[in-house]
């Protein structure tokens, strides 16, 4: 029996978005460059770190997100 476990990154993100009405990636990439110089917001690698910690055996992938 496969039990799905709840995947803390996803309901994050999906707060995000339903929060910043659909812009949260845009803002995040925004901040990243404007303050941090940074070309990546790293919000994938944050969502599979948050991921892993209530369902360790999630495959890693972050459904291909880019911010252009």
């Amino acid at each position: 029996m496969d039990i799905k476990r709840i995947k803390l990154g996803d309901w994050i993100e999906s707060g995000i978005h339903f929060f910043s009405l659909g812009y949260g990636d845009i803002i995040a990439l925004w901040i990243a460059k404007t303050f941090f110089g940074l070309n990546d917001c790293h919000c994938c690698s944050r969502k599979e770190w948050l991921n892993r910690l209530t369902n360790p055996s999630f495959d890693g992938k972050c459904n291909g997100i880019k911010l252009n």
